[in-house]
């Protein structure tokens, strides 16, 4: 265990406390990062910077964010995602039948990539026995689209049906306009939930990101967008707009939680299979509960994953909470959202 991680742990209970006090996040009052603009200037038209180093300040280079990163376009991208692989030119050719699933970080990506998976698995009994859908092993099974090769299989020589995962902005997907049957799922999550699971993953993946502050400085900055993935609000109101006309569904976490069943059919349908029987939902069920990937995948292995909707409320406090809810009124006002943003996201609930 590194010494950050071990400061950090030691820090957990006070951390706490000062989420439930009520003060305001200490990095706005010290300068420490919270408040500041995007990196002292450096603007949306700007190509990749040199990965992290810490600056004067304490923060880290080249935005300025308080956990390591690298920078695309002005984007935020953590350190192990390099330019050619974040933009994915002609890394892999897109088909028809391929489905991405899209998700800010700590939105319930992996969850739904098992979903995906299973579904096909159900409606192709007669996959063979070495197809990558068949491994549990989500870099096998469910690559990242960042890369064409990963867990020993090519993706272009791979059959169909393909599954990728992304949490690329939306314009750094590059999937060509004429692909118009290519499959986008995108779910989104409360960013009240999804602020405190990625506060616990920084604190789980210290050497990755190397935060050294406290949850309430961590509040001010997902509010600014200087963490993991750039901003919450921005990341999801692009894939919202949908300007490149893509094929997208639309799902939330919260959806997925209360009617799985529904959300199973409607993705089975999506994917393009006329039908899915009883039997067959049973079998994409079962292996897509909680407790039952708890220990299958590894990013729900973490001490503080619960898979709970709402959890947020036991950690952050009411002014904490209703700024959050503030700020998704205001980043997403204006955009027609089709009803895919819940009441919940808007109301201290």
């Amino acid at each position: 265990m590194s010494g950050y991680r071990q400061v950090a742990r030691s820090k957990k209970a006070q951390d706490k406390t000062d989420a439930k006090d009520g003060a305001p996040p200490k990095g706005a009052e010290r300068g420490r990062g919270a408040g500041r603009g995007r990196g002292a200037g450096r603007g949306r038209g700007a190509h990749h910077e040199a990965p992290s180093r810490r600056g004067e300040d304490g923060l880290f280079l080249p935005l300025g964010h308080p956990v390591k990163h690298t920078s695309y376009d002005g984007f935020s991208y953590p350190v192990f995602c390099p330019e050619h692989l974040v933009k994915n030119r002609q890394l892999f050719t897109p088909r028809d039948d391929d489905v991405i699933v899209a998700t800010y970080p700590r939105s319930g990506t992996t969850w739904t990539l098992e979903i995906v998976r299973n579904i096909h698995l159900v409606q192709n009994p007669g996959l063979p026995a070495d197809h990558p859908l068949r491994s549990k092993d989500h870099k096998t099974s469910v690559p990242w689209i960042n890369s064409s090769i990963q867990g020993g299989h090519d993706l272009d020589k791979t059959e169909a049906p393909r599954v990728m995962k992304s949490h690329n902005q939306y314009i750094h997907l590059t999937i060509p306009r004429e692909n118009k049957e290519f499959r986008i799922i995108h779910v989104m999550r409360d960013p009240k939930d999804v602020l405190c699971s990625m506060y616990y993953h920084c604190l789980d993946a210290s050497r990755a990101f190397d935060y050294q502050g406290t949850f309430t400085e961590y509040v001010g900055h997902f509010m600014n967008g200087h963490v993991e993935s750039d901003s919450y609000w921005n990341f999801n109101r692009a894939y919202l707009e949908n300007k490149e006309g893509y094929n997208i569904l639309y799902l939330t976490y919260e959806e997925l939680s209360k009617d799985k069943i529904s959300c199973i059919k409607k993705i089975s349908e999506f994917l393009g299979y006329d039908s899915i029987s009883l039997e067959q939902i049973e079998e994409v069920d079962k292996p897509t509960r909680f407790e039952a990937m708890k220990n299958t995948q590894r990013p729900l292995s973490g001490e503080n994953v619960t898979g709970k909707v709402g959890k947020s409320k036991e950690i952050l406090n009411k002014d904490q909470i209703i700024e959050l809810m503030t700020q998704t009124r205001s980043k997403f006002e204006g955009i027609s959202t089709k009803g895919h943003i819940p009441e919940t996201y808007l109301t201290e609930g």
